[in-house]
């Protein structure tokens, strides 16, 4: 459907229809209901590694075996170690980052190598206990060398693999964030309800209340988005904490600041893998600055003007000369700009000025580029200017530009793209409080004067735009050159002042008369 026809149809749903009742037009919603197991967000791909990069400093807080002491691997027993040589549910490291835009914490949990001989390898599974390479699945030897030992799906059953968080720096958690090892009761509409994540107030171990909390309460309001595929190529479990802030506040009492120390560790295990021992990874402590995504400062772009003084017109087959402002602001001034770096569309600027504009308090600086060496399609197009400033920041500025190449063969063109009219519409009025600023033409080889009944002085002067041809060479066009022809000075009737030419008259009478008497 055509943006006419849309706006159309849009405008007689809102008129207002006979007996003052206005009508609605409702169309049908499909929704596409998301399961919990699918990209939720852009973050995310199931690769901790990937979407958590270590090289981002900060933004990145990397949590493993080189700086985390006595972390607990699971353990398999020899009868199931021909079949299992690492279990889907080992942490092998603690991934974390903070965006202060929307004030989320991601966290990512990453497994080890599925092939201990190839450390580099693709990682095991995340919950996959037999590491078959299928969650939810046993391998049939396994079965039978541990019978009863059952994995499932989506980290489903009694299975368990979760982030906690001690934010009051005693080492005893506070939120926890992932599966439970608690799934959710049957309904009697749904007898196996999906396990879903979840975001809880931690309750601390009794026996051990640095350990392996349960979950508590539910925070829905802080539960974020998670990602958990479970397939080869999308290992990992990764998950967020929405409003991570107001978490913060409400278990400490105080206001989440850059400086705000959190403590991190994570647990996964399950009592159906037969005979292997649950991973806890110890909590270890960062600063919210450490993990807080850098803010990326954005490219400034100052107002610039493309070509005023003709109209914003230009044409890229000549090496007409092309003029950019940047007008400066209060917080661009034009001073800081390096000008070996500015470029227009490609070409390197060929001088530069500061201009001080009228009605503009700020210092304005002129660029001038060549018009054959930019890199613009033909018609109504976007300009762009690029430069550094003397501190290495880059910045960028658009303005629209008519690029008529041959403008002084192509009169239909101009007559085209403005308007139509044998005088340029929108310069009208610029033409009659300046007869001269504007010329008309009915063809390239009319000679052209201002169509103001008025023009006077250069306005009134015929110029011919046709091409000029010479005979040795191709055809080559040049720009329009206005011949002015001026008056001969005056003739002197008298060259030699009056005075002297009487004084001069009166000596040669003399010396004349002299000579006749000898």
């Amino acid at each position: 459907m055509s943006l006419i026809s849309k706006l159309r149809q849009a405008a007689q749903s809102w008129r207002r229809r006979p007996g003052g009742r206005k009508t609605t037009r409702r169309h049908a919603i499909t929704m596409e209901q998301l399961d919990h197991r699918r990209l939720l967000s852009v973050n995310f791909s199931g690769n901790v590694a990937t979407d958590f990069p270590a090289t981002e400093q900060p933004g990145v807080v990397v949590f493993n075996s080189s700086n985390t002491p006595n972390i607990q691997h699971p353990i398999i027993p020899p009868n199931l170690q021909p079949y299992i040589s690492v279990s889907g549910f080992d942490l092998s490291e603690i991934r974390v980052s903070y965006d202060s835009s929307n004030d989320t914490l991601y966290l990512g949990l990453n497994q080890p190598s599925a092939n201990p001989a190839n450390p580099n390898g693709p990682s095991v599974i995340a919950g996959d206990a037999d590491n078959n390479g299928t969650a939810g699945t046993v391998n049939p030897a396994v079965s039978a060398a541990a019978p009863g030992f059952t994995e499932f799906y989506g980290l489903g059953g009694p299975e368990t693999m979760a982030a906690f968080l001690d934010l009051t720096g005693s080492g005893i958690p506070n939120i926890v964030a992932g599966y439970s090892s608690q799934p959710p009761p049957a309904t009697p509409t749904n007898p196996a309800p999906v396990k879903q994540y979840q975001v809880a107030v931690a309750i601390p171990n009794i026996s051990n209340p640095q350990g392996e909390p349960s979950f508590g309460t539910p925070l829905p309001n802080n539960t974020g988005n998670v990602y958990l595929v479970q397939t080869p190529a999308h290992p990992s479990l990764e998950f967020t904490i929405t409003h991570f802030s107001q978490v913060y506040a409400a278990a400490t009492g105080h206001a989440l600041t850059p400086s705000s120390v959190i403590g991190v560790g994570a647990f996964a295990g399950s009592p159906d893998d037969i005979g292997i021992s649950d991973a806890f990874f110890p909590p270890n402590t960062f600063t919210l600055a450490q993990a807080t995504e850098p803010t990326p400062n954005p490219t400034p772009s100052p107002p610039v003007l493309i070509n005023p003084h003709e109209h914003r017109i230009i044409d890229t087959s000549h090496r007409d000369l092309i003029r950019a402002t940047v007008l400066g602001t209060s917080g661009f001034p034009v001073s800081q700009i390096n000008p070996a770096t500015v470029t227009l569309d490609g070409a390197p600027a060929l001088a530069h000025i500061y201009r001080k504009l009228p009605h503009n308090e700020f210092l304005a600086e002129t660029f001038v580029f060549r018009a054959n060496q930019l890199s613009l399609p033909s018609g109504l197009t976007t300009a762009t200017l690029t430069g550094q400033t003397n501190g290495g920041t880059t910045f960028e500025s658009q303005a629209t530009v008519l690029n008529i190449p041959f403008t002084a063969r192509l009169f239909g063109r101009i007559k085209q793209y403005m308007g139509g009219g044998s005088i340029y519409g929108a310069l009208a009025k610029v033409e009659k409080r300046n007869p001269s600023t504007v010329i008309s033409a009915l063809s390239q080889s009319t000679p052209a004067i201002s169509a103001n009944p008025a023009a006077r002085g250069l306005a009134a002067i015929p110029v011919d735009y046709a091409p000029v041809v010479h005979s040795a060479r191709k055809a080559e066009v040049k720009r329009p050159v206005v011949s002015v022809q001026r008056e001969a000075p005056p003739v002197e009737k008298h060259a030699v002042p009056t005075r002297v030419r009487y004084s001069m008259s009166d000596y040669v009478d003399h010396v004349v008369s002299h000579a006749h008497k000898a």
